[in-house]
């Protein structure tokens, strides 16, 4: 019950408490209550309140029932109330330090500003700790908060738990880019875009344009604005590292967090899993891989509720598509050559210019001076908003005049691209020429070795990639950030670094001279990345070691081409083996045998130990990809030279599979013995999650051979080992197979318990394939205990999470379910057409929490018996399969 002596806001939706003095930001404070209304949340002001109690005492109530602080200032430090040493809006932002993020704004220039409020902010500047923005419009103030908000909600409340994850995506799912820059003068294109996007009749909308016009920036406006009315919400994929059909599905799969094999072509998967949902997929870089638009093409045919936008240099030419061209932001006619500050900020190319000034100067303004000179830069760069960026950075070092100056001298000059591409490329190509020609010698050897990287990077490597023994690599990389050159990732921790595609394309030009050894030092330093994690990833810190590895996907994928390209398959097979943890727990299988194929390729350059590890990873890959007839020979000779060579890892990975086709052929004397030796060797290398997976395949041997409790036993200590260290497939394939058993033993309520443990964990750590496993097995339960809605409602909801690889990989390593139930047919007789269809919808609409729910629910109002009743009908009867 709320306290009734306690003052409410006035309503109890997530609050943002606005702090500003009442008067002079009066407009300022309109604006800000727009932009949060905007994005329907509440905004708690001051003046809003009752007056019936003190000022202190309402806006200490209204600030702990808020969520998010936002601060505008401008020159007056507001009223100090009597008894106060402070004025009230410093006191709002010290009580708001402890309790929620704060998003301060400042309005620049602000002379004669108090020098209290300066002291104040000289203090917020320094700690760096805060999102500290300046502004010189109510407009521009509207967008930054707009901006900001958006990019807290979903990086920063999601991380630390303070909203949950939309209830049908997984918490880890890869989110839209965090934008650096306001949207400027783009609100036209918002609203035709939004309203294509959400037209049921639209599927697919392109953003075309010049690399540096802005797509990516007003897609990933577009989809915060539409992604409410999408209730599987939104998902990102980056086509930029990709090259190949290939390398299309696998970007697609990893982006979804799908599991993929050998067997199945990735974007079967991707079209498995989106068949169901509804959706906006936000695909960038299209132009990397034009030749797959036919693929995106028959996924959308294939999944009704999935709409498409996606940027790309050029349109897709699918007859579906809708082309919007992404035009530069607004900049004045050629006649144009002096005007006040006034006109020019009516340009939106110069509201980028000065935004981006001061990010590189706060002292920076527009003035009547340097009017003229900024509208010249902008006219010169055609509005391209990168272009505008990288010469903004450069205020700090020279005056707009001098840079308006250097780009009408050498924008002509520096004509080193091809002339028959379109202006607009040929402007932002020689603008980075421009911008880094303007860069000392170091920095310019710097930049350009950065071109060796694929995907982010951090500090650490660039200084083993990029650097020299006499550059002070931090300072250097300083002034990459400060030239626009170089950005700081700062959603990853600790901080990493990442360049755009059109800087990294330039800078790959320049490293042409030296390109061998610094893709020689790239490789040398993520062959030493992957064997520091080695150790790390059979431990309970797995998870936070595979996050690490997977932010370097792109870095291991570029090693590994190097090393193959230079015929090193050695140094490739050491990095396969120190990640293949990444590969194997996330799923990304096709990627793996694809590399393993091309190792395996030149197996006559590998020692036989190597020779060993490699055919015994490929095996597995193939094993659980059900490619046996590649698998089977490859473990048997991965087991003679990982006998020769000592290597005790590489044999107990080759008998465990080996053991699972003794036991298919039904010769499980000879499984148990393989099985046995195959636990020796994993006990004594500490590969605690191979000692767990062979106690799940020993149980299955025991329950075949009439050994029920033995089998019992197996299962618990399984489950035991793998919750002790951490490893989620592992304990996955106990929780199931313990089900298996459990069924087998006519114990009801122990399988259910352990299918609702095991969709717990799974759900939690964001498996959704392992999801989809569990569900299949609950629903038949369900079924069995003539509870036929719920039945159809996770079955149903199962297929929304299952592909094809997915039931592939886990009928590998788990056993079949003993089905107890009614199968569909049956189910839709008993229930009616109409029901049954009902509860197929509901169960489609879930999502991952709404199943975990479901499942933990007791029993409904379809009737049906209980667990217990329902014990006495269940068949103990377990087919033959792989153990």
């Amino acid at each position: 019950m709320t306290d009734p002596g306690a003052i409410l806001t006035p309503d109890q939706r997530l609050r943002v408490f606005v702090s500003s003095t009442l008067t002079e930001l009066a407009a300022e404070r309109a604006v800000v209550r727009e932009a949060v209304t905007a994005l329907r949340l509440h905004p708690v002001m001051f003046e809003a309140g009752a007056r019936a109690h003190p000022p202190r005492e309402v806006y200490r109530s209204y600030l702990a029932q808020s969520q998010i602080y936002i601060g505008v200032y401008d020159r007056s430090y507001g009223w100090v109330g009597p008894g106060m040493d402070i004025s009230g809006l410093e006191d709002e932002f010290r009580l708001a330090a402890e309790t929620m993020p704060r998003l301060i704004y400042v309005r620049e220039p602000a002379p004669d500003r108090d020098p209290r409020l300066e002291r104040l902010l000289d203090s917020i500047r320094q700690k760096g700790e805060l999102s500290y923005r300046v502004f010189s419009s109510t407009e521009e103030l509207r967008g930054l908060v707009q901006q900001d908000i958006a990019v807290l909600l979903s990086e920063r409340f999601e991380r630390t738990g303070g909203l949950a994850p939309r209830e049908s995506e997984p918490a880890d799912v890869h989110r839209l880019p965090v934008p650096r820059t306001a949207l400027l003068d783009r609100e036209a294109d918002l609203d035709l875009l939004r309203a294509l996007v959400t037209d049921e009749r639209v599927r697919l909308v392109t953003l075309a344009g010049p690399g540096g016009v802005g797509k990516t920036r007003l897609a990933a406006a577009v989809a915060e604005r539409v992604s409410a009315g999408y209730p599987d919400g939104v998902r990102y994929v980056d086509l930029s590292a990709a090259t190949n059909p290939a390398a299309v599905g696998e970007a697609f799969a990893r982006s979804l967090r799908l599991r993929t094999s050998g067997g199945v072509r990735s974007l079967d998967d991707t079209t498995s899993f989106l068949r169901a949902k509804r959706l906006l997929l936000v695909v960038d870089n299209f132009e990397q891989v034009a030749g797959s638009a036919p693929h995106l093409a028959a996924l959308l045919r294939a999944a009704p509720g999935v709409t498409a936008l996606v940027t790309s240099r050029a349109p897709l030419r699918l007859t579906a598509e809708r082309v919007f061209t992404v035009q530069p932001l607004r900049t004045p006619p050629p006649s144009t050559r002096t005007a006040s500050a006034a006109f020019a900020a009516g340009f939106s190319a110069v509201q980028l210019f000065v935004d981006r000034a001061r990010a590189a100067d706060r002292r920076f303004t527009l003035t009547d001076e340097n009017a003229g000179p900024i509208l010249e830069i902008t006219r010169r760069l055609n509005g391209l908003p990168l272009a505008i960026e990288l010469a903004a950075a450069r205020v700090p070092l020279l005056p707009p005049s001098a840079i308006a100056a250097r780009l009408d001298d050498q924008l002509s000059l520096l004509t080193r691209g091809p002339r028959d591409r379109p202006a607009r490329q040929r402007t932002l190509r020689d603008t980075l020429a421009w911008s880094y020609d303007l860069l000392p010698p170091d920095a310019q050897r710097l930049f350009t070795r950065i071109g060796a990287f694929a995907g982010g990077f951090d500090l650490a490597a660039v200084e083993a990639v990029a650097g020299e023994d006499d550059t002070d690599v931090l300072v250097t990389l300083e002034s990459l950030v400060d030239a626009a050159l170089v950005e700081p990732d700062t959603v990853d921790e600790p901080v990493r670094f990442k360049v755009l595609d059109s800087v990294r394309d330039f800078a790959r030009e320049r490293l042409a001279d030296e390109g061998d050894a610094v893709r020689e030092r790239h490789a040398a330093h993520y062959l030493a990345v992957a064997a520091n994690a080695e150790p790390h990833l059979n431990t309970g810190a797995s998870a936070e070691w595979l996050e690490r590895l997977d932010r370097d996907h792109g870095n291991f994928d570029a090693a590994l081409d190097w090393l193959l390209e230079r015929r090193r398959p050695a140094d490739a097979v050491r990095i396969g083996w120190s990640i293949w943890q990444l590969w194997w727990r996330r799923g990304y299988l096709d990627e793996a045998v694809r590399y393993l194929r091309r190792i395996l390729e030149q197996r006559d350059l590998l020692p036989p130990a190597l020779r060993g590890r490699a055919l015994v990873a490929s095996a597995a890959m193939e094993f659980v990809s059900h490619q046996h007839d590649r698998a089977r020979p490859a473990f048997e000779e991965a087991r003679v030279l990982a006998r020769e060579a000592g290597d005790n890892a590489v044999e107990a990975r080759a008998l465990g599979p080996l053991a699972s086709y003794a036991a298919q052929a039904g010769d499980f004397e000879q499984a148990r013995e393989l099985l046995g030796k195959a636990y020796e060797l994993a006990v004594r290398t500490d590969e605690h999650w191979l000692t767990s997976l062979f106690h799940s395949r020993l149980g299955m041997v025991s329950l075949r051979t009439g050994d029920p409790d033995a089998a019992a036993l197996h299962l618990a200590e399984a489950q035991r080992i793998s919750a002790r260290v951490g490893d989620d497939l592992g304990l996955v394939v106990a929780r199931y197979t313990a089900a298996v058993i459990a069924v087998a033993r006519g114990d009801s309520v122990s399988a259910h318990e352990s299918l609702r443990a095991g969709l717990r964990e799974s759900a939690a750590s964001g498996d959704v394939s392992s999801v989809g496993l569990f569900l299949v097995a609950l629903a038949d339960l369900e079924s069995a205990r003539g509870r036929w809605v719920r039945a159809v409602r996770l079955g149903a909801a199962a297929a929304t999470f299952q592909t094809p690889s997915s039931v592939l990989w886990m009928t590998a390593y788990v056993p079949p379910w003993p089905t107890l139930g009614e199968d569909n047919a049956t189910l839709r007789q008993r229930l009616g057409p109409d029901r049954y269809d009902q509860a197929r919808r509901d169960g489609e609409r879930l999502g991952l929490q709404g199943v975990v729910a479901e499942t933990e629910r007791g029993d409904d109002v379809h009737g049906g018996g209980s667990l217990r009743q329902a014990q006495g009908r269940l068949t103990p009867c377990v087919r033959a399969g792989p153990g």
